[in-house]
């Protein structure tokens, strides 16, 4: 019994283990699946974060590419500025060497212009006033013909002493001027000037005081009146005297301004020149500066070997376009020069074929000099160079032709403008000598007419005067003679006149008798 319960509590035993075990079994089971899907859990994390890694290194490295071409392409701007900076300096200190003779050459522009300014308003004020001149001569010219209009209307017309009282008229005399303030003097200067213009008249001073007597048979008042004009005329003739002188000193003034406005205009265009020059020189001086250019290596292709060496320094930069344009000369240069080939190929040809006829022409005239000279020798005795013979003659003859020619058109062209001149000289010497000559003539005949009256007047008061009236017929009387021995001077005068005409060849045309 015992070893039965012992069994079969062996067996009772045996049942607990087994099931004990399958628990485990179950548990270690779903431990190992759970194991397995953390694994897996755990390995797709992995890769995740492996991939996230690569990803954030990619991109770090892509923003750190970025950042390394963005800081190379600041450095070179850095040193395209730094190398710029350089030339610009070398430029400020080429400009600040220049810029004294720049400041010279701009003040003596400015200068030159502002006296270019002034100088043509000068003259602009020089032409106002030479203007205002001439319209107050022609006011001057007016009043003057008016005092001429009213010495005509005074006389009137068909006055017998019109003469007289013309030559009263415009007679010149001394003029006594008031003295004002201070002028003393200068009208002693003006007195004295007035004496010298009269030592230049001296046949009229020693006869003035006997003249100025008012004409036989003349109205006392016209003469009165013929002497105020002559006053009014005088003073004209001093005014427009005075306004000349000012015309003439404006005339002086412009023509001067002129002269400088000339030389201030070539003295600005020297500078203008001078100027230019000096631009021209100093941007020649700015070019032969060194500029860095900045190139990238996909423009720069170097022609030898087709890479590039380690050192450029040797090298030159040439345009693409500009070498393109090079191989295209080059190819139309090959092709002109293949045409040129085949040209000169046909030129050959063609010498060799002229030599050929010139060989041939020569020995025909190597014959024909044999045969002239044969027949030379026969007719002459002796070889003669006929083409020098006829082309000497020729030559000669035509010379001759020619200088016989042209001393016949020169001698005529001379004669005919000496012959020209002297009938125009002669023409003029004609009409003056027939204009002075009737004028004289004319003025002989008044003359002789005012002294047969006179004589008849003389002789008419000598018969009618009473004893009483016998001092003034003698002072009328004197006066009557002096008056017609200076008529009798003036006769001879002008009768000198006439026969100095005459022998002048002149004609006379007696007009009055």
């Amino acid at each position: 019994g015992g070893g039965g319960g012992g069994a079969s509590g062996a067996k009772g035993g045996g049942v607990i283990k087994s099931s004990a075990l399958k628990r485990s079994a179950a548990a270690s089971a779903l431990e190992t699946a759970e194991a397995r899907l953390q694994r897996e859990r755990l390995i797709v994390e992995k890769g995740r974060l492996i991939e996230r890694r690569r990803s954030t290194i990619l991109s770090f490295d892509e923003a750190l590419a970025e950042l390394r071409v963005e800081k190379l392409k600041l450095e070179a701007d850095l040193k395209t500025t730094d190398l710029r900076k350089i030339v610009l300096f070398q430029e400020l200190a080429l400009l600040k060497e220049f810029e004294k003779k720049d400041t010279t050459l701009a003040k003596r522009l400015e200068s030159k212009i502002n006296e270019k300014a002034e100088i043509v308003q000068r003259v602009a004020d020089c032409q106002e006033k030479l203007t205002q001149k001439k319209v107050e001569i022609e006011r001057l010219l007016e009043r003057d013909r008016q005092i001429m209009a009213e010495f005509h209307s005074a006389l009137g017309e068909g006055n017998k002493n019109y003469e007289p009282l013309l030559k009263i008229f415009k007679r010149k005399i001394k003029r006594k001027r008031q003295v004002q303030g201070d002028g003393g003097e200068d009208d002693d200067e003006d007195e004295d000037d007035d004496d010298d213009d009269d030592d230049d008249d001296d046949d009229m001073d020693d006869d003035e005081e006997e003249e100025e007597i008012c004409p036989p048979g003349c109205d006392p008042s016209v003469y009165e009146k013929v002497c105020e004009l002559r006053e009014r005329r005088l003073e004209q003739e001093e005014v427009y005297s005075e306004f000349q002188k000012g015309v003439e000193m404006l005339k002086k003034e412009n023509d001067m301004l002129i002269k400088k406005e000339k030389s201030i205009d070539k003295a600005l265009k020297d500078t203008e020149v001078d100027i230019q020059s000096f631009q021209t020189e100093k941007q020649g001086k700015l070019n032969e500066l060194h500029v860095v250019v900045t190139l990238k290596m996909s423009q720069v292709r170097h022609l030898q070997n087709g890479r590039l060496p380690s050192d450029l320094k040797d090298d030159l930069v040439f345009p693409a376009s500009e070498l393109h344009a090079l191989r295209k000369s080059i190819r139309s240069l090959n092709t002109e020069k293949s045409d040129l080939r085949k040209r000169q190929k046909v030129l050959r040809n063609e010498h060799v074929t002229l030599h050929r006829e010139q060989q041939v022409k020569q020995e025909k005239l190597r014959e024909l000099d044999v045969k002239l000279r044969d027949v030379q020798m026969l007719k002459f005795g002796q070889v003669i160079d006929l083409e020098r013979i006829e082309s000497v003659g020729v030559n000669k003859m035509a010379e001759e032709l020619t200088e016989r020619i042209t001393n016949v058109e020169r001698s005529q062209d001379a004669a005919l403008t000496g012959w020209h001149e002297k009938l125009k000289k002669a023409k003029a010497e004609l009409k003056d000598a027939t204009d002075e000559s009737t004028t004289s003539l004319n003025t002989v005949a008044g003359l002789f007419e005012r002294q047969h009256v006179l004589e008849s007047s003389l002789n008419s008061k000598q018969a009618v005067v009473a004893p009483k009236e016998a001092g003034i017929e003698r002072k009328e009387r004197t006066s009557l003679v002096q008056l017609v021995k200076i008529q009798a001077k003036e006769v001879e005068a002008l009768k000198l006149e006439i026969n100095m005409l005459r022998r002048k060849g002149g004609h006379i045309y007696t007009g009055a008798k």
